[in-house]
């Protein structure tokens, strides 16, 4: 009769990361191992339902309601700052992108003469549109 090894499942695990040999293969053939703490899925299951108990279940709504309401306070603050009138920020916006009288825009005014002259070698290549 072979001898009886126990082992936790954490420490059977660290035999897995063997490169030169499969270690847990090894000690089978070797020993009878039997795992300590192991349990089935449906035992992981029953065990993190017993551990749910009404002031748990009270304790996570409670956190879960606060979250919502602060989670719905910083919505209300946001969309009020979109919604409210335009700010120096929308202004500074404005001016940026040549929508006020005072606004200088980045890249400079357009002149129609490029437009007119890629229309003129448009029609050179493909000839006139009728």
């Amino acid at each position: 009769m072979r001898t009886r090894k126990y082992f936790t499942v954490r420490e059977w695990n660290r035999f897995k990361n063997n490169d030169y040999f499969d270690m847990q293969d090894m000690l089978c053939q070797k020993y009878d191992v039997i795992l300590t703490d192991y349990k089935t899925k449906r035992e992981k299951v029953f065990s993190a339902l017993k551990k749910i108990n009404l002031k748990n279940f009270d304790k996570g709504v409670t956190e879960f309601s606060k979250l919502v309401q602060s989670f719905g306070g910083s919505m209300d603050q946001l969309t009020s700052q979109i919604n409210s009138p335009k700010s120096k920020d929308a202004d500074n916006f404005d001016l940026v992108w040549g929508k006020s009288e005072n606004s200088v825009p980045i890249w400079g005014n357009s002149n129609n003469n490029f437009d007119s002259q890629y229309q003129d070698n448009l029609e050179k290549i493909w000839g006139k549109r009728k």
